[in-house]
């Protein structure tokens, strides 16, 4: 059962393209509005203005863009620390129960008793199945002093479990440490177990370091008959040893103080425990019949080796504390990861912002995985996907809808000489090691690696490389020039605009309106994508900039001129990254600078007299 995502060491856990279709007001003779295309229609518009492809793809990497580290369901670990310290884009420093409240939808913060305990959890104890011992005899020390152990007369300096037969029977042996040598002192014992007399921990011994142990060790078979080793610990010290292991403790010595005159970071690791805590307690005897939970792909736990003062504490402050599902008795399965990305996925608890994601309070405390990039060599992905031959193009066909770039990646084609797969965003994620489903193509807006497409002033669309054709408007006859392109983030589809401020969209773009009830002031020139494709700005030659959708309205930058000193028409236009900025260009080579786009300098001022005409801008990665 994969649970969690750790901060330190993350891993993956579970996880639309809209039909080809074109929107316009305000640039066809017809006064109807075109939404286009069927599934015959799109391939009528293919047919008339073919897909030109190139023979062959020989660039060797995709760069991809993306968020988070993990699956991103329930609590972020960044997420909760961000929160803690208050570096949360203004909500304050948050308490571990407005930490958990807040990720945990649709449950309630509840002590054990007022939310029974699970059955398996008798004496407040959890069972942790040992993976790493499978498969071997059970070894056992104790931490200090000497063993009890089942089948063994006295005490013991250490003990080694042999499986001999089917029902967990076990011979005993004891010896002078974890390297023997070893006496036999009982045969045909059922289930045998260690544990230290002076109620210490115990040693589980490895060919590396022992693991140090709270509670005792049992040695039984699963149901195939294979030896297995579990560890049965009190509940408290269970979590303890998970929270740390899961979350660095020394975020709890971060900030000022808090509440119980600890600093506000112990609330990060007092959330960290509730989560614990209730997933283990919302899954009794929920791995292979046997045990509770795992040490490795469940929750991390590696005994008492990060356990501290602090994460005693924080079980102690929060004992019994579990989230409860509202109007049941159920304790709720609390997953987690490293990094939400800065958008929870929806799944099992409501989606919402993680406003905390983004914490950044020093250099070394400053979550690399809210953003990132990767890049992929084409050689990795055709050995993930042998069947496609040589790689051409990677599209993302559906997203969860939430958030940039349109959200976490549900669904995606990849193609190459010898075909396609559809393959799910978290198939491809787990195939490439990426962090996270959520990703966007960050060196190829075509979704290919040396793709893109060209239109011509009829709206005529012609692609090369791996660039997939989503339709074009060469079918229809319109009032003024196609001006203008723009691809989504994703490379799924693109809009057109023309000199009147009509609108077109295919492949999974949408209509967010258009200037043909109104007409533009001067000529529309160019048009540019919104972060995460939720929207579009138009450029008119006199400068004007009409946002759309999630496209912002933005005030110069304060470093570059004034829109009033151009002389000359706006030719184009081009977003920052994040979509808080923009930089136009006109015909004379003067920038100008908007939001948070910085502004470098231009070709006016830096070649004096230049006489040339500027027609376009682009921005370099980053």
């Amino acid at each position: 059962m994969m649970a969690v995502l750790l901060a330190a060491r993350p891993r993956l856990g579970r996880q639309r393209r809209s039909d080809a279709a074109a929107q316009r007001t305000g640039s066809t003779r017809a006064t109807r509005r075109w939404r286009g295309a069927s599934a015959l229609g799109a391939c009528l518009i293919a047919l008339a203005f073919p897909s030109v492809r190139a023979a062959a793809d020989t660039t060797s990497s995709v760069v991809l863009v993306g968020h988070g580290y993990g699956h991103g369901i329930g609590m972020g670990q960044w997420g909760s620390l961000g929160y803690a310290l208050g570096d949360d884009a203004g909500a304050g420093n948050f308490t571990y129960g407005q930490i958990v409240t807040h990720f945990y939808g649709n449950t309630t913060l509840e002590t054990l008793g007022t939310a029974p305990a699970p059955a398996s959890l008798n004496g407040g104890n959890v069972i942790v199945a040992m993976t790493e011992n499978n498969g071997n005899d059970l070894i056992a020390t104790a931490a200090s002093g000497t063993l009890t152990a089942t089948g063994v007369t006295g005490p013991a300096a250490a003990v080694l479990f042999r499986l001999v037969g089917p029902g967990s029977l076990y011979d005993v042996f004891t010896g002078p440490g974890c390297a023997g040598s070893w006496g036999p002192v009982a045969t045909n014992v059922t289930g045998p177990t260690a544990a230290a007399t002076n109620g210490g921990p115990v040693e589980l011994c490895q060919p590396g370091p022992s693991i140090e142990l709270h509670g005792s060790l049992t040695a039984l078979a699963n149901s195939l008959g294979q030896a297995r080793t579990v560890n049965t610990v009190p509940l408290e010290q269970y979590v303890a040893d998970v929270a740390p292991s899961e979350s660095p403790s020394s975020w709890a010595t971060l900030g000022g103080v808090g509440p119980q005159g600890e600093p506000w970071g112990f609330q990060q690791s007092e959330a960290q425990t509730v989560a614990a805590r209730s997933y283990v307690e919302a899954n009794p005897l929920s791995y292979g019949g046997y045990a509770d939970t795992c040490d490795q792909t469940c929750q991390s736990y590696p005994g008492m080796k990060y356990e501290t003062a602090t994460s005693v504490l924080a079980a102690q402050d929060t004992a019994g504390q579990v989230m409860v599902i509202n109007g049941t008795s159920t304790v709720a399965t609390t997953e987690y990861s490293s990094s939400s990305g800065g958008y929870s996925t929806g799944a099992q608890f409501p989606a919402l912002v993680d406003a905390g994601d983004a914490v950044c309070v020093s250099a070394s405390v400053c979550n690399p995985n809210h953003d990132w990039s990767v890049t992929l060599s084409t050689a990795s992905i055709e050995a993930a996907y042998p069947s496609i031959g040589t790689y051409s193009s990677l599209v993302v066909t559906s997203r969860n809808g939430l958030g940039d770039f349109g959200g976490r990646v549900n669904q995606l084609t990849v193609t190459g000489t010898g075909g396609s797969v559809s393959v799910t965003g978290a198939a491809f994620a787990a195939a490439l090691n990426l962090k996270s489903t959520w990703f966007s193509l960050g060196n190829q807006a075509s979704g290919g690696v040396g793709g893109y497409w060209i239109d011509d002033a009829k709206g005529g669309i012609y692609a090369f490389g791996g660039a997939p054709f989503y339709g074009s408007t060469g079918n229809l006859v319109l009032n003024k020039p196609i001006v203008g392109m723009a691809a989504t983030p994703d490379g799924g589809g693109y809009w057109l605009v023309a000199s009147d401020g009509g609108i077109f969209s295919f492949g999974d773009t949408t209509f967010y309106g258009s200037l043909g009830a109104s007409p533009p002031s001067s000529p529309v020139v160019d048009v540019a994508p919104a972060a995460g494709g939720g929207g579009y700005w138009m450029l008119e030659a006199n400068g004007t900039v009409q946002a759309f959708g999630s496209a912002p309205m933005l005030a110069p930058a304060a470093d570059s001129p004034g829109i009033a000193t151009a002389t000359s028409p706006m030719t184009s236009i081009v977003p920052t990254a994040d979509g808080q900025g923009y930089t136009l260009v006109d015909s004379s080579g003067q920038a100008f600078s908007f939001g948070d786009a910085p502004y470098f300098g231009d070709v006016a001022s830096a070649v004096p007299g230049y006489s040339g005409r500027v027609v376009g801008i682009a921005a370099s990665p980053g």
